[in-house]
């Protein structure tokens, strides 16, 4: 009888020794499973007039305009009626702010409106760009600036590559 209750304590301390040990090792095979591999990706990009940006949205965005030979100003803070924002560009002789929203998320989708609201305060003129206009980004840049700049004024005779920025001759216009 004491030998049934050695091999029955035996068979239960094996058996939770053979428990523990499979919950262990599947909880680190899920740990391991869900370690999501990140790449690692530039956090800044050099644009063809020498403005570092952000993101590649904003490289493209920023090379387009100097393609169009329109001055800007990259990045910089603007006080309207006592509130401070920064913008993403401002085309000085324009007077035109431009804001591209790349972003997602509650509290960016939250400033976004916020700034929305400070430019209309301040009777500024604001280009939004978003994260879908990147289907066509190039026409519908030249779109919003044809409202406010009269069109004799873009340089937009000259076609360029989008990959490398190269000016593209007649064969290719």
């Amino acid at each position: 009888m004491s030998e049934i209750i050695v091999f029955f304590f035996l068979g239960g301390f094996i058996f939770i020794l053979i428990f523990c040990l499979i919950y262990y090792f599947s909880r680190k095979s899920i740990k391991i499973k869900n370690k999501r591999y990140i790449p690692d990706k530039a956090q800044k990009y050099k644009c063809l007039d020498g403005h570092i940006t952000k993101s590649k949205g904003e490289m493209i965005i920023d090379n387009h305009l100097h393609r169009l030979g329109i001055l800007h100003i990259y990045e910089d803070t603007l006080k309207v009626n006592g509130s401070k924002i920064k913008y993403d560009w401002f085309l000085p002789e324009y007077k035109i702010y431009i804001e591209y929203w790349g972003y997602f998320g509650k509290k960016y989708f939250e400033r976004k409106k916020e700034k929305i609201k400070i430019y209309k305060k301040g009777n500024l003129k604001l280009i939004s760009i978003e994260e879908k206009m990147f289907e066509n980004i190039y026409e519908e840049l030249e779109g919003f600036l044809k409202r406010y700049i009269p069109l004799d004024k873009i340089n937009n005779q000259i076609q360029f590559c989008p990959n490398c920025g190269n000016s593209l001759d007649d064969r290719f216009i």
